[in-house]
């Protein structure tokens, strides 16, 4: 299952549009989110469902933004798209759910949802790091290239992350980049994350080599190799997103 949670966090891209700035230092969570693996039969019509939902009286009051990718690199899992969504504070998903309840345009979207995908997966997770910059990302179908990883040693992984994170490598990076903690995963391994976000596949790709042939980056590989097991990577493509301001 090496490549299963990458699939999970495809939608962290341009997050920075929907939640307030990015505090890479924050004592808690920035926000949270929720995502399924699903493997669509029918992709126009799945986004079509997901328009028409997201247009109706609750769809658009409720208090997230949910986002549709479509998978890039894959690994050995069958799903072909990603939904996620995601939450300012608990007090969202709570609010969320209320909504929902006994709400006749959501049981019509799940009715035509079920007919259209396959669901493969679901996740939580919580997002603790974001190096985020105005004008870094500005397009509609931004790519996201995902590290999936099990820390082993967290206090020695820290340390060589944090360096990495202060450094030029990153917050020069003509991107945003996140870092995010699992909260719930069932069986699949991974105990972090790590994700970079650009314009396009090219513009990502080239990011993603020039930081990786950095002094920082080297310096990072060899102090955090003993403290972290790489589990996958993988990349997304973001179709469309849904936000209510939140």
């Amino acid at each position: 299952m090496k490549s299963l949670i990458c699939l999970i966090l495809a939608s962290l891209v341009s997050l920075s549009a929907v939640f307030s700035q990015a505090d890479d230092h924050s004592a808690g969570p920035l926000f949270y989110g929720q995502s399924s693996g699903i493997i669509a039969s029918d992709a126009p019509a799945v986004l079509a469902a997901m328009d028409k939902w997201r247009n109706s009286k609750t769809g658009k009051s409720i208090p997230n933004t949910v986002v549709l990718l479509q998978n890039i690199v894959n690994g050995d899992y069958k799903s072909t798209h990603g939904l996620n969504i995601f939450y300012r504070d608990g007090a969202s998903m709570d609010a969320t759910r209320e909504l929902l309840k006994g709400d006749k345009d959501w049981a019509e979207f799940l009715k035509t949802i079920n007919s259209l995908v396959e669901f493969e997966w679901e996740n939580t997770y919580s997002i603790v790091r974001a190096k985020v910059k105005e004008g870094d990302v500005s397009s509609a179908n931004r790519v996201s290239i995902i590290y999936a990883l099990t820390v082993t040693d967290p206090a020695g992984f820290m340390t060589a992350f944090d360096k990495l994170w202060n450094s030029s490598a990153i917050q020069d990076f003509p991107g945003e980049v996140y870092m995010g903690q699992s909260i719930a995963s069932g069986m699949m391994p991974g105990t972090h994350f790590v994700t970079f976000v650009a314009d396009s596949r090219g513009k990502l790709t080239e990011a993603f080599v020039a930081m990786q042939s950095s002094e920082e980056y080297a310096a990072y590989i060899g102090a955090a190799a003993v403290t972290r097991e790489i589990e996958a990577t993988n990349m997304f493509s973001e179709i469309k997103r849904w936000s209510n301001g939140n």
